[in-house]
């Protein structure tokens, strides 16, 4: 591992206790990012379990944030750690067993010649990596129709990514141990990967249920204070806590007194009619934060 992952790798999932180069670090690696516009931008963190499960695979692997060998992605709604091919070559090349390995070749059709020189519209790629001590290479064969992804450079440079293909899982069928779980923007992006084995951080908690069976504000704005210290106050745990909040914010409001009759009563004058009262508009999530936020402020 490099000195300067060293230096500011984090040794906490807490992002309080970062120091600026750590945040950058994090940030750079996507696991904060700012939302927002001018006065409004803010710091959004992933989840704290993605980020303990990504500073493991940085140990592990020795690789290095700053250089986008490793870094952490949401994609198909999942949080997941990934490298390139050159991050993989560095670690197999660490370990000190990696014996090289042949040029990738391609082949056109399916009965077709093998050709170290890709054509335009490849059916297959194929590598062969050896491993000191094994009498054999591994020998690994990727197909378009079953590997192959869309769009981008999948359609300008076809034989390129099938080669990449070939070669990240050749690595890690002959490195397990370094490389499980770790898979390229390739992998996701066509979706041939072990779900099994992608870094999927459920909440630790079920916040929604805690905030429907709250039965106060203030244990609303405990929830969401703690959701918030875990990195889990998510916009659909964001809505359900505003929501529940405008339903007790209804509830706790007087009851409204019997309208009264348009008879009067015996032995009383009966009085001029009063002016109707205009209707109050259904509050609106701005108006819960406000709301909120003034009391918040009231209690500190």
């Amino acid at each position: 591992m490099s000195s300067t992952t060293e230096m500011v790798l984090p040794s906490s999932v807490v992002p309080t206790t970062w120091n600026p180069d750590t945040a950058a670090l994090m940030e750079f690696a996507g696991l904060t990012w700012m939302e927002g516009n001018g006065d409004n931008r803010a710091r959004q963190f992933a989840p704290s379990g993605i980020m303990a499960a990504f500073i493991q695979a940085c140990q592990r692997t020795g690789l290095d944030p700053t250089a986008k060998q490793i870094y952490a992605a949401q994609m198909g709604g999942k949080w997941t750690v990934l490298v390139g091919v050159d991050g993989m070559r560095l670690v197999a090349q660490r370990t000190g067993q990696y014996d090289g390995q042949d040029p990738i070749e391609w082949q056109a059709t399916e009965d077709g010649p093998w050709s170290t020189v890709p054509p335009k519209a490849p059916h297959a790629a194929r590598i062969r990596i050896y491993r000191k001590g094994i009498s054999r290479p591994l020998e690994q064969t990727v197909t378009m129709a079953e590997f192959g992804g869309k769009g981008g450079n999948w359609t300008t440079r076809p034989g390129h990514m099938l080669g990449i293909r070939a070669e990240t899982h050749g690595f890690r069928r002959l490195f397990p141990m370094e490389l499980s779980g770790l898979y390229t923007a390739e992998d996701i992006d066509a979706g041939t990967y072990d779900s099994s084995e992608v870094f999927v951080v459920e909440p630790s908690e079920d916040w929604g249920a805690l905030i429907k069976e709250a039965e106060t504000k203030e244990a609303i704005k405990e929830i969401a204070d703690r959701a918030k210290e875990l990195n889990e106050f998510t916009d659909a745990v964001r809505t359900q806590a505003l929501t529940r909040y405008g339903m007790l914010n209804t509830e706790t409001q007087p009851a409204e007194t019997d309208a009264p009759t348009d008879e009067p009563a015996p032995h009383e004058e009966a009085t001029p009619e009063a002016e109707p009262v205009p209707e109050t508009a259904t509050p609106t999530d701005v108006d819960y934060e406000a709301q909120a936020a003034a009391e918040a402020e009231a209690g500190r």
